[in-house]
C-alpha cells in the first residue's frame, strides 16, 4: 500500500504535541515527529499512513489548532515521489502502524574523512565517549562517565 504523508505546522509546543496526540486517536497513522522551525516557536508535526487516515488525522488536528488559535499551514500529500520519507521512522514517537510500513528509499553511504567517520560513531554528546550507551536526548544518568564530570 503507498504512503501518504502529512505536515501539520502550529504555533507551539505544547499545542503541537495536544494536536499529535488527537491525530494519533483519530487515524491508525505513524508520527514521524515533531521539527522545531525557525522563529515564531512554530512546531511541525509530520505523520504517514494511507491516504484516508493522513487526511482524517490532518483535519483532526488542524481543527484542534485552529479552535486554539495556533493553526499556521497544514498540508497532505497523496503519494510522494520517493525520497521523500526519511530513511526510519523516529522511534520516539510511533503508533499503531510498524515503521516497517513506511516505504524506505535505499540509502547508498557516501565516503567520510577519517575525523568525520570517528564522530559519526559517537552517540553521546557530553562525554563524546564511543563506547557509551547513551543516545543524545536520552538522560544525562545513562552516560558511563555521569559521576567523572567537572574533575
Amino acid at each position: 500500500m503507498k504512503q501518504s504523508l502529512g505536515l501539520l505546522e502550529v504555533s507551539g509546543l505544547a499545542l503541537a504535541i495536544n494536536c499529535a496526540d488527537a491525530m494519533a486517536k483519530a487515524a491508525s497513522i505513524t508520527l514521524l515527529g515533531l521539527e522545531k522551525t525557525n522563529g515564531s516557536g512554530w512546531t511541525v508535526i509530520n505523520i504517514a499512513g494511507d491516504v484516508a487516515s493522513v487526511q482524517s488525522a490532518i483535519a483532526t488536528g488542524a481543527s484542534l489548532a485552529e479552535t486554539q488559535g495556533g493553526l499556521v499551514a497544514q498540508k497532505v500529500i497523496a503519494r510522494p515521489a520517493n525520497g521523500i520519507f526519511p530513511t526510519r521512522p523516529r522511534s520516539e514517537v510511533t503508533n499503531t502502524v510498524s515503521a516497517q510500513t513506511v516505504q524506505e528509499m535505499p540509502v547508498t553511504p557516501e565516503p567520510l574523512a577519517a575525523a568525520e567517520a570517528t564522530q559519526a560513531r559517537v552517540t553521546c554528546n557530553l562525554c563524546l565517549d564511543p563506547a557509551c550507551p547513551r543516545q543524545k536526548g536520552e538522560p544525562r544518568t545513562l552516560c558511563i562517565h555521569s559521576g567523572q564530570r567537572g574533575e
